[in-house]
């Protein structure tokens, strides 16, 4: 109760809020505390299919205009910037900050790298039924709820890339090409796996569609200098 108090005094002391923002922002909290009591289901991820995924508030789509202006309000409460930083929670931990706002947003793309993030880093194991989703069950929801978010998709291929689910990440780099063929930082993170997975003609190929699109970074490319493929000039 003490850091649901915390949070309801986070959020009041920016005195531009409306009195209906405010309302709004004590319903949050305390569906947020009353919300995380119930266990998570790491079997199915809390999904039923054919059914929407349910939140007190929400839950809404991050890359949908219409849902845009429902996003502040949870992320000025529980995805501050030491949250995403995995400094220290906002309204609780850490875990419990970002689980509300995937809830509430469940493709939100930040959140969900920073949950993923954390959960390597601490090398959370989470059981059966626990207080929070394992992040491949944050990341599940995410493209249950909104299948045609390529971004979420990148992100969960790149988690599975880092825990070593080499396989699982090309069928989810594969599927968000299809979606997406011309997304450059999509070529350039697949042509990343590639390179591991030593499909080297494959990843050159991908890298000269990432590279001619603008995109920055020369990992990919010094990469493959490495094992002796150039990229065209």
């Amino acid at each position: 109760m003490l850091e649901i108090c915390k949070s309801l005094l986070a959020l009041v002391k920016d005195y531009t809020m409306s009195y209906r923002s405010i309302t709004l922002a004590v319903v949050l909290i305390f569906s947020a505390f009353f919300s995380n009591a119930a266990p998570r289901n790491n079997f199915n991820c809390g999904i039923e299919p054919g059914q929407p995924l349910t939140n007190p508030y929400g839950p809404y789509d991050a890359i949908k205009p219409s849902d845009a202006a429902k996003l502040p309000i949870v992320l000025r409460a529980h995805f501050t910037t030491d949250v995403e930083r995995l400094i220290r929670g906002s309204t609780g931990s850490i875990m419990g900050d970002i689980d509300y706002t995937l809830r509430a947003i469940p493709n939100h793309h930040r959140a969900l790298a920073a949950m993923a993030k954390y959960q390597r880093r601490e090398k959370v194991k989470l059981q059966e039924r626990d207080k929070f989703y394992t992040a491949h069950c944050y990341f599940n929801r995410a493209i249950y709820f909104s299948p045609k978010d390529v971004t979420a998709r990148m992100l969960y291929a790149m988690h599975l890339h880092l825990t070593g689910g080499l396989d699982a990440s090309l069928n989810q780099y594969q599927q968000a090409l299809e979606l997406a063929p011309d997304y450059a930082e999509l070529n350039y993170n697949f042509g990343l796996l590639l390179v591991d997975l030593k499909q080297y003609e494959e990843a050159l190929l991908v890298a000269e569609k990432a590279y001619s699109s603008g995109y920055p970074l020369p990992g990919l490319k010094n990469k493959l200098l490495a094992v002796g493929f150039k990229l065209s000039e």
